[in-house]
């Protein structure tokens, strides 16, 4: 499991973002963040919604609490074929269970065709 520290490099290098650019963000030196990525300072609590906000990710995953990069509410406003994740779930919802079945089947099938190619 990658530290907090390695997240938050891999975070930053994932966006081809400077040292310098997170720093300014911060509004601390760019010698200050280097010791927080580099893990000879702990980095302040305080910081860490900035860092998920600018890498739009949760504090969870910056904490190493969550395998998953994107937060919930990021999620929920991509939208997929014209219809947020939300709506789709609701259409789901709505569904018989021998219906939500058949979804649930094609999905592993399409996952499964993907993946063989």
């Amino acid at each position: 499991m990658d530290s907090i520290f390695d997240r938050l490099k891999n975070l930053r290098e994932a966006h081809n973002y400077k040292q310098n650019f997170v720093a300014n963000y911060l509004e601390i030196s760019q010698q200050s963040y280097s010791r927080y990525e580099n893990g000879k300072r702990e980095l302040p609590i305080h910081f860490l919604p900035a860092l998920a906000k600018l890498y739009g990710v949760s504090v969870d995953y910056i904490l190493g609490l969550s395998m998953n990069s994107q937060d919930l509410e990021s999620l929920s406003q991509k939208t997929y074929a014209g219809k947020t994740l939300k709506s789709i779930v609701d259409d789901l919802s709505a569904l018989n269970n021998d219906n939500l079945i058949s979804v649930i089947k094609y999905i592993e099938f399409l996952k499964s065709t993907q993946n063989s190619k």
